[in-house]
């Protein structure tokens, strides 16, 4: 599994729904980015950049440190499930973690002075 470019790909409609994330909610895009979701404050969205381009995921759901933030959001996708999280709560996704169908896992974090994904961890869930 290899994640060290979590949106990469020719195809950016295919890539997004690889990855859970649809076309619509790439940042500068023509379309709103949630015109049917519930009201909730942008500035809460958990986002990622790959080079020049920046994915806004959406709100954090999920307070993976129990400190009463959420933190972190699930995609599930055709191959396993996928954590986003923003440990520091500066909105920015620096840490994933894939967890894949067959129940082997691999997570990162993101170099803030690289911009690289290093892996932390890696295993079968068990």
């Amino acid at each position: 599994m290899d994640i060290s470019s979590p949106f990469d790909g020719s195809d950016d409609a295919a890539t997004d729904a690889v990855h859970g994330v649809e076309s619509a909610t790439h940042v500068g895009s023509a379309e709103p980015l949630y015109a049917s979701a519930p009201v909730h404050d942008l500035h809460d969205n958990l986002w990622i950049a790959d080079g020049d381009r920046v994915w806004d995921l959406g709100p954090a759901d999920v307070d993976s440190d129990a400190d009463g933030i959420p933190d972190s959001l699930t995609r599930v996708g055709p191959g396993g499930i996928t954590v986003y999280t923003d440990t520091d709560h500066d909105g920015r996704v620096d840490a994933i973690t894939e967890v894949d169908s067959d129940g082997g896992f691999e997570s990162r974090r993101l170099d803030i002075e690289t911009g690289d994904w290093v892996r932390t961890d890696i295993g079968r869930l068990d």
